[in-house]
C-alpha cells in the first residue's frame, strides 16, 4: 500500500512539473483548437467468465450482450469521454451431467481524459496519456447456490492510460480491380488506435465472506448486509483496440475489441471476472456547426 501511495504522489508531482514548463510542454493541453463532439451508440457481444471463491471455485462462462451510450469530445491534442454500458446474460458451468446457470448483469460508468504527448510521434502517429475512472456494479442470481444465490459487488478504479493512434486515412483517389470490375475509392479519414489502462487505486465494496449477513437469519433481506469497503483491494487492467471510419456526413463507424479483467483482494473469498467484448459503435456528430 505504501508503494502505491508513493507512486501516486510521484505521478502527481511529475504532472504538475510538466505543466509548469512554458517552453513546449511534454503534454499538450491546448484548449483553443476546436474539438469534434460525438454521441456514440454501441452494441456487441462478449465472451466472459467469472469465478467467485466465496461460493464456488468453478469458472462460469457466457456470451452476454453488450450495450453502451457515450459522449466524446476529441481533437489531435486531447480527448474526453463519458460512457455508460451494460452486459447481461447467462453464465454456465457443466460438471458431469449437471448444468448450472448464473444470471449476471454488469453495469459500468466510465470517465476518461487524455492529452497528447509531444515528445513522441509525427504526422502519421502520436501518443496520448492520461487516466480514467471506472465504477462497475454486478448482480448475480444462481438458484443452485441456495442461500448464496444472490451476489453483487462494486469495483471503483482509478487507472493510468496510454493510447497509441495511427492515421490510416486514404489521402487520394485510387483505381482498383475486383473480379475484372474497375472501381474508384475516394479519400477517407480513418483512424486506428490501441489503448492500455492499468489500475492505480483499486477499491471494492463487497460482503466479507460468502454473502452471509444477519438479515437472512432475521428474514429481512438486505442486499448490502455486512458489506465492507476496501480502498486498496484487487487488480484491474484493460485494453481497447479501435478502428474508426469517418463518413462524408461527419458521422463515423467504429469497430472495437475490448479486453477487461479485474479481481478483488483476499485469500479464500476472491472474485474474478474477465470480458472479451466485440463492439460496433455508431458515432453521431454533435457539433453545432
Amino acid at each position: 500500500m505504501n508503494t502505491k501511495i508513493t507512486l501516486l504522489i510521484f505521478l502527481f508531482v511529475s504532472y504538475l512539473s510538466i505543466n509548469a514548463q512554458n517552453n513546449q510542454p511534454d503534454i499538450n493541453t491546448n484548449y483553443e483548437k476546436p474539438r469534434s463532439a460525438f454521441i456514440g451508440l454501441s452494441t456487441g457481444i462478449s465472451s466472459s467468465n467469472l469465478r467467485d471463491f466465496a461460493s464456488s471455485p468453478l469458472i462460469y462462462k457466457g456470451h452476454p450482450l453488450y450495450f453502451a451510450g457515450s459522449f466524446m469530445r476529441v481533437n489531435e491534442n486531447r480527448e474526453t469521454e463519458i460512457r455508460i454500458s451494460t452486459l447481461f446474460g447467462n453464465y454456465n458451468i457443466s460438471v458431469g451431467h449437471e448444468n448450472t446457470s448464473s444470471k449476471v448483469n454488469v453495469y459500468n460508468f466510465y470517465y476518461s481524459r487524455l492529452y497528447k504527448f509531444n515528445k513522441l510521434g509525427n504526422d502519421k502517429w502520436h501518443i496520448k496519456i492520461g487516466g480514467l475512472y471506472q465504477l462497475t456494479y454486478d448482480y448475480r442470481i444462481n438458484e443452485a447456490l441456495q442461500n448464496l444465490s444472490h451476489g453483487s459487488e462494486f469495483f471503483s478504479n482509478v487507472m493510468a492510460s496510454a493510447k497509441f493512434e495511427f492515421d490510416a486515412s486514404r489521402k487520394t483517389n485510387k483505381e482498383k480491380n475486383f473480379l475484372f470490375i474497375k472501381y474508384k475509392t475516394e479519400p477517407r479519414k480513418r483512424n486506428l488506435s490501441f489503448r492500455l489502462n492499468i489500475g492505480l487505486i483499486n477499491s471494492t465494496y463487497r460482503n466479507a465472506y460468502a454473502y452471509l449477513g444477519q438479515s437472512g437469519i432475521l428474514n429481512e433481506f438486505k442486499l448490502f448486509d455486512n458489506y465492507e469497503f476496501k480502498l486498496f483491494s484487487g487488480i484491474r487492467m484493460s485494453t481497447e483496440l479501435n478502428y474508426t471510419i469517418y463518413l462524408k456526413n461527419k458521422n463515423a463507424i467504429q469497430l472495437s475489441y475490448i479486453w477487461d479483467a479485474y479481481k478483488t483482494g483476499g485469500d479464500n473469498d476472491k472474485y474474478e471476472m474477465a470480458h472479451h467484448i466485440f463492439r460496433l459503435t455508431f458515432l453521431f456528430n454533435a457539433n453545432n456547426k
